[in-house]
């Protein structure tokens, strides 16, 4: 074998090897921002550890003011994920939390009221209760944006919690991940 072919060799073994690695999942911050009960805090944080080991919660901070919209008393979630996104480091993902009205644009509409924005992938999501129904259902909100984070896209999986709410609450019918989405993750070092 000459030298070019050991070196083709050797990169296919080690490309191999390291594709059969476990992947480690993200660490989680999570960030209470503005008011929001030391309930909602707590089962939040439960339900992401019940997925990923290596959360942690920040303390309460004030509403970021830059990510304030005047016009509908509201705050937009896409600067919210900015300034949260600025601060994660490597194999981090900033999770905000707030009891406040949050939006996006979404399609012509340029101030659509979201119970909670996550980009595909990203290092930064943001989830709110104020659109939540039954606020016992809010960590599933997190769970599903911190899934967007993590690449997945919208499910149409019966019960699946990566279902798009298309403008309503539906948590109620969503209780965990469907087996495509539970594969994906479990590819990013998640414990499903």
């Amino acid at each position: 074998m000459n030298f070019f072919g050991f070196v083709i060799t050797l990169s296919v073994w080690v490309m191999s090897a390291v594709a059969h690695l476990p992947v480690a999942p993200p660490k989680v911050v999570l960030v209470p921002l503005g008011k929001l009960s030391a309930e909602k805090i707590k089962a939040t944080e439960a339900m992401v550890r019940t997925y990923v080991p290596q959360v942690r919660v920040l303390p309460l901070e004030k509403m970021p003011a830059e990510a304030y919209y005047a016009p509908r008393k509201r705050y937009r979630a896409d600067r919210l994920i900015s300034i949260l996104q600025k601060r994660a480091g490597a194999g981090e993902v900033y999770v905000g939390l707030t009891e406040k009205d949050i939006s996006t644009t979404k399609g012509k509409v340029a101030d659509w009221g979201v119970m909670g924005l996550g980009y595909k992938p990203g290092r930064g999501c943001v989830a709110s209760t104020f659109r939540v129904k039954d606020k016992r259902n809010f960590p599933k909100v997190v769970v599903h944006e911190f899934g967007h984070t993590m690449g997945l896209p919208h499910c149409a999986g019966a019960g699946c919690l990566m279902q798009d709410a298309e403008g309503r609450d539906k948590l109620a019918g969503l209780n965990g991940f469907c087996s495509s989405c539970s594969r994906y993750l479990r590819g990013k070092g998640w414990k499903i």
